[in-house]
């Protein structure tokens, strides 16, 4: 197992407006890294100047005396690469990839990642959710989440808003009021 300080952990996107910035000559594949080497490939991504992104949460693990931080991949084993045929072939080589997956939307693709920026930006509680292919989709019409689009879900009285990524087939669920939602048409 490879661990990383909690000071030393990459950044979520790189560079920082990979979401937003034209892609140019370069293409948006869903990397499979093998076990455990989200942030070390991360880490190797960025100082070899290849896009990528990295969603993370912080969870808090309390032990005897003390409570431990760590930063964890939101979508365990996946990193989102942005690049051409020559930085594919450098990531490939970092040793820390079991597979590539080449992505038929790259457009759908990144409309779904900006979901989950938009969600992890705003410091919502997200926790990690079985894919989700049936059920109610919806839009949030107020407050830090207005017009995230994603499947409810009713769990012990609460509703979790569900946001997937297809192609990985993983999902992440957040919490939300049932009434700031409404149904997609």
């Amino acid at each position: 197992m490879m661990t990383i300080s909690v000071n030393r952990n990459p950044e979520a996107c790189f560079p920082e407006n990979i979401l937003s910035a034209p892609w140019k000559d370069k293409r948006w594949r869903v990397v499979h890294t093998k076990s455990r080497r989200e942030k070390i490939l991360a880490h190797y991504l960025a100082g070899a100047g290849i896009g990528y992104y990295l969603p993370m949460v912080c969870r808090k693990q309390k032990s005897e005396n003390r409570v431990r931080v760590s930063y964890i991949p939101i979508f365990s084993g996946y990193l989102f690469l942005l690049a051409d045929d020559s930085e594919r072939h450098r990531a490939m080589r970092s040793n820390h990839i079991a597979r590539m997956i080449d992505v038929g939307d790259e457009a759908g693709l990144v409309g779904e990642l900006k979901q989950i920026a938009v969600v992890l930006a705003g410091g919502t509680q997200v926790y990690p959710y079985d894919f989700i292919t049936e059920g109610k989709w919806v839009r949030v019409k107020s407050g830090p989440l207005k017009d995230v689009v994603g499947m409810v879900v009713r769990k012990d009285r609460n509703y979790r808003l569900i946001l997937s990524v297809e192609i990985i087939m993983q999902s992440v669920a957040v919490a939300i009021d049932a009434d700031q939602v409404e149904p997609i048409k």
